[in-house]
């Protein structure tokens, strides 16, 4: 039997989440996840991720390519979100169905998401945005209260990880690594630590509430002490200037910092590897999507909220030291110029007050991201769960 290149569940999560959980055949009105009767917590999936070149050689695979490697097979742009009836039909005509045809169908369905979303943004329809919790759970939803200690939220749906995810984050959280206790919330533009395990109860419209005991908010500093720095050229080097390397800090510095901060990506240091963001992976399988921003919006939380243990200061705070909200990131190009992607943040920084700033952000190519990803996994095996 061939072995068969099948998507990671990551990327199953990203290709559906670009085609708004629906079918993308023409004129297919499936909605292809929903509640189940099952059970309370129960979740029936009814769309997939199809291979627009087929996984395997062999009778009846259709489109095969025996010149794409593993790796092409099983990337993002060989995955047609899909029915059940409709996967199945494609699976049983390479003639009709070419690779070309179903680009083609892909494209035209999650630019039409695209636009619907961005529309009922533009009316200032009620669009839930997304709720982080932990580095491998994200929600669509709302913030609803907050109490001494407390944030409560009710989530309508899962677009990285499910329900068993979030109980198994509940019942193992003395578990989980001290850097991986958080939520995030797009809503509020800030991230908070998580104190204890959740609270999480089933709504009758099929959607939950969770109640998150978290610390107060972790301290930052005002733009005027950030600490001295090398200064970096418009062409990202270091430079001279009256003879020796030139330096920046206070205010002058926040721009340097907020770039340098972004563009790392995490698990690159190995004093602290809990540093960095995750713009490189979302890029390569939200690109194009409108979640791309809001996904992007929630690292930049993370990296003004969130607390991480500097190994060569033995100290902790957070990567962007100053800054106390994000109200929004905006995306100035459609794709990177020679790997750098230009945006725009809309922040909250203390000693200054609300303040908007263009700069552009390093994506690295993919080779970078998958040894990147290679050693996070490794040092994720190695070390298990730990305290600071």
């Amino acid at each position: 039997m061939n072995k068969r290149d099948e998507f990671s569940p990551k990327t199953k999560t990203a290709v559906a989440l670009r085609a708004s959980h629906r079918c993308s055949f023409p004129g297919c009105p499936q909605i292809t996840a929903g509640p189940s009767d099952e059970s309370p917590d129960a979740v029936a999936m009814v769309g997939q991720a199809a291979h627009i070149h087929g996984a395997a050689s062999g009778p009846g695979s259709r489109r095969y390519l025996s010149s794409m490697t593993p790796e092409e097979r099983t990337d993002i742009a060989n995955a047609i979100w899909l029915c059940g009836t409709h996967a199945t039909l494609i699976d049983r005509d390479g003639v009709t169905f070419t690779a070309d045809d179903l680009r083609e169908m892909k494209r035209t369905h999650e630019a039409r998401c695209a636009e619907l979303q961005r529309n009922a943004f533009l009316a200032g329809d009620s669009v839930a945005d997304l709720i982080a919790i932990g580095p491998h759970i994200a929600c669509v939803g709302e913030f609803f209260g907050a109490e001494r200690g407390e944030l409560n939220f009710r989530l309508r749906s899962f677009v990285d990880g499910d329900i068993h995810a979030l109980l198994a984050f509940v019942d193992h959280f003395q578990d989980i690594r001290p850097a991986d206790r958080y939520v995030l919330v797009n809503e509020l533009g800030d991230g908070r630590v998580l104190n204890g395990p959740l609270s999480v109860k089933k709504e009758g419209s099929g959607g939950y509430t969770i109640q998150c005991p978290v610390l107060p908010s972790t301290a930052r500093i005002k733009a005027s002490e950030l600490p001295m720095d090398l200064a970096l050229s418009n062409t990202h080097d270091l430079f001279v200037a009256g003879g020796d390397l030139a330096t920046v800090s206070g205010f002058t510095a926040l721009p340097q910092r907020l770039k340098i901060c972004l563009s790392h990506q995490a698990g690159e240091s190995r004093f602290s590897p809990d540093f960095g963001t995750r713009f490189g992976a979302y890029y390569r399988l939200l690109i194009g999507s409108p979640w791309f921003g809001h996904f992007l919006k929630l690292e930049v939380i993370r990296m003004a909220a969130i607390p991480y243990h500097d190994g060569s200061l033995g100290s902790e705070q957070t990567p962007l030291r100053c800054v106390e909200r994000v109200f929004a990131i905006d995306l100035l190009a459609g794709a990177p110029e020679n790997r750098w992607l230009p945006i725009r943040l809309d922040l909250q920084v203390k000693g200054v007050g609300r303040w908007q700033h263009e700069l552009k952000v390093y994506i690295p190519d993919e080779s970078r991201e998958s040894a990147v990803a290679a050693m996070t996994g490794a040092r994720s095996r190695g070390q298990g769960s730990r305290s600071r």
